[in-house]
């Protein structure tokens, strides 16, 4: 029987944030973890949605195995990633309009040091919302599906999801943050915040140049190199 692979992952994932509460915002990458926040929370209104099938609505247990998916659904914690860093429209959006920074992970890294029942998926994006079928798949896995798709006006995103437990997920090893990006606008005060907590731990900051239509990143830390 032929099956469905991935044979190909991205050596990091990017996580555009902003300042605003920049403490929280330094002490998850002094203190390893990432935070999952609720679907709900999200600010897409039609994460989560989904319809079922014909066949499925006429099968003994529906209604059962509909309010499970939308139980479990609320369980699961959701962080979004990017494949890309220097995305122009993702910095206005999510990082405070250049005003925040993007935080490059190595998705080996998380890989082996999170813990088991943590999914990275690639974000699937369709025209329609996902439909459910009948399967012998369980509730968790048909949640897991659902909050896998998005509509296809996303598709610029190039977003990786992380499906854990909801509230902080921790990766017990500094060095999956292998690079912090500084927006062009970032204030100062912030701005030397993230270079100190950043040498401390010896990872590498580059910062945000904007030459006409295009944007680069030179290096502020060229004695600290970034592993895999």
């Amino acid at each position: 029987m032929a099956s469905v692979r991935s044979f190909v992952k991205p050596l990091r994932l990017f996580r555009y944030r902003s300042l605003e509460e920049i403490d929280r915002e330094l002490s998850a990458i002094e203190h390893c973890y990432i935070h999952c926040s609720s679907y709900d929370d999200l600010n897409d209104p039609m994460e989560g949605l989904f319809s079922s099938s014909r066949t499925l609505k006429e099968s003994e247990g529906y209604r059962a195995l509909r309010n499970e998916i939308r139980h479990t659904k609320r369980e699961i914690g959701v962080c979004s990633f990017s494949e890309v860093h220097n995305h122009a429209a993702m910095w206005a959006y999510y990082a405070d309009q250049y005003r925040g920074m993007c935080v490059s992970y190595s998705l080996t890294k998380l890989l082996k040091h999170l813990s088991r029942g943590v999914d990275f998926v690639r974000m699937a994006y369709v025209e329609e919302m996902p439909t459910v079928r009948r399967t012998k798949d369980g509730a968790v896995k048909l949640a897991k599906s659902i909050l896998s798709c998005k509509h296809y006006q996303w598709l610029h995103e190039r977003e990786w999801r992380m499906l854990a437990p909801l509230g902080n997920g921790h990766y017990h090893e500094v060095g999956c943050v292998t690079r912090i990006y500084l927006g062009s606008k970032v204030e100062a005060v912030k701005r030397g915040r993230v270079i100190e907590l950043a040498e401390r731990l010896g990872i590498a900051v580059s910062e945000m140049n904007v030459d006409e239509y295009r944007i680069s990143f030179s290096e502020l830390s060229p004695d600290l190199s970034e592993q895999s």
